[in-house]
């Protein structure tokens, strides 16, 4: 695993973005979006797979530069 960029199924997630996930053999990653304040989803493969922050990104509801943003924040 990967430290601080390595979260396990069930945790919360505190980082909008990309992740890598890695199934326990490390084979076959695949890419997923995962949305901050939500659970990183259960996995098929296994107790030893894991998530893998890939690319930061920001909502659009909260992003300063987007019209609207400020009445859209979350509650």
């Amino acid at each position: 695993m990967a430290g601080d960029n390595s979260f396990k199924p069930g945790e919360i997630v505190r980082t909008s973005g990309i992740y890598s996930v890695v199934k326990d053999d490390g084979k076959d990653t695949f890419e997923v979006t995962c949305v901050e304040g939500e659970h990183f989803p259960p996995t098929r493969s296994g107790k030893g797979a894991h998530f893998e922050l890939k690319y930061a990104a920001t909502h659009a509801h909260r992003h300063g530069e987007l019209k609207g943003s400020e009445a859209r924040q979350p509650a």
